[in-house]
């Protein structure tokens, strides 16, 4: 995996490798302290799994950077790395291309947690309550969680284990407790049970 850091706080970015590294042996890392060394990267190669962008580079607005990195690297998985903002600017940043936000004030937990669903390639979003002008509660499912967990709700949904899950998936069972402990805490709920009831009334449009 190639991930691409963006952002000019070098603590900052050496928290973020020494968190990826835990969880990570396969990834080969690349430090960008402004957007200008960032593009010299993209010009060489593109083909980046993951880019996580600053909001707040000295030498870059959001939005043209943003429309840059759609052009440079299409394929990428772009996260906003950012210190807490107005959430129409995290919004306006997500309709834009971004696919997942991760707070610099997040927590351990939440930081841990965001860290393996994005070395999954799976969308992270923060706590619904960072968010709750973006989406709202009475939404459907796909408003709260990613495609990998929906497909995951799905199959819980038909009382499968998560051994049969993984299975079908053809992903880890630690994989898939990983996936249940966020849709968990994105949805607000704090067992299967409950889970698999939100998840059904919003498929049968009894919720929304």
């Amino acid at each position: 995996m190639k991930i691409l850091i963006i952002d000019h706080q070098f603590f900052i970015r050496a928290g973020l490798i020494h968190l990826i590294t835990s969880y990570a042996s396969d990834v080969a890392i690349y430090e960008a302290p402004s957007f200008d060394v960032a593009k010299e990267y993209l010009r060489h190669q593109n083909n980046y799994n993951l880019i996580f962008l600053d909001m707040d580079l000295p030498d870059a607005e959001i939005r043209p950077t943003l429309a840059t990195l759609k052009k440079m690297a299409p394929a990428a998985h772009v996260v906003l790395f950012s210190w807490p903002r107005p959430l129409s600017e995290v919004r306006q940043a997500l309709t834009a291309g971004v696919r997942s936000y991760l707070p610099k004030d997040a927590s351990a937990e939440e930081a841990k947690l965001a860290i393996r669903i994005l070395l999954q390639n799976d969308r992270y979003l923060p706590d619904e309550s960072r968010l709750n002008d973006r989406v709202s509660s009475q939404g459907s499912a796909e408003n709260f969680l990613s495609p990998r967990q929906l497909e995951i709700m799905q199959l819980l949904a038909q009382g499968l284990s998560n051994k049969e899950i993984a299975t079908i998936l053809g992903i880890t069972e630690g994989t898939i407790r990983v996936h249940l402990s966020a849709i968990f805490k994105a949805i607000k709920v704090s067992n299967r049970t409950e889970a698999t009831l939100w998840y059904l009334l919003r498929q049968k449009r009894l919720v929304g």
